[in-house]
């Protein structure tokens, strides 16, 4: 005689791609929160977006948020903008610390140790991004603000838009969206 047992729990999926129907195809109507954190949730201050099924409970929710109360930004979003944000937040630490090792590298030439260059652009990245949290301007009025009319920012801020900045940035966050959604399939 087969013996069955219902086991209490709430399933938490960090599969890239493996969408919450997959997951109900693999483990039935099991309840399922398909989450995707990024990697500064390691240090409190990350990004972790979440979709669930149909029979996630209140309590299942509440649970799971007590469980990440320590990760940084946590909100529900529609399931179908998870590879979205994947593509930012989860993918874009990467795309930060290339920065900042750029940012350091100049320092350097600049006359910085690597040290001092590594640390000034790490505060300077945090600070920048406490800003856009905080302040109800958008990213291009912080810019903005930040230079003066034949300055030394405008000057750099003209060379990263003169090279395509901007456009390089979008590029990898739109491949990183189209591995993603080919991640699921």
């Amino acid at each position: 005689e087969q013996i069955t047992a219902k086991i209490n729990c709430t399933l938490v999926s960090m599969a890239a791609g493996v969408s919450l129907c997959g997951l109900s195809a693999l483990f039935g109507s099991v309840p399922t929160i398909r989450i995707m954190p990024n990697t500064p949730i390691l240090v409190g201050m990350g990004v972790a977006v979440y979709a669930k099924n149909g029979s996630v409970t209140d309590t299942d929710v509440s649970n799971f948020l007590t469980a990440m109360s320590n990760a940084g930004i946590v909100e529900e979003i529609k399931e179908d903008l998870i590879d979205a944000e994947t593509a930012v937040a989860g993918c874009g630490p990467a795309f930060v610390y290339m920065f900042a090792a750029a940012l350091a590298d100049g320092g350097v030439k600049a006359g910085l140790s690597p040290d001092a260059a590594i640390k000034y652009a790490a505060a300077t990245i945090k600070g920048a991004g406490e800003m856009l949290l905080r302040d109800s301007r958008t990213p291009d009025e912080l810019c903005r603000a930040v230079c003066s009319p034949g300055g030394s920012t405008i000057e750099g801020v003209n060379s990263l838009r003169n090279d395509g900045f901007e456009k390089i940035v979008q590029d990898a966050v739109v491949a990183s969206f189209e591995k993603t959604k080919k991640l699921g399939k």
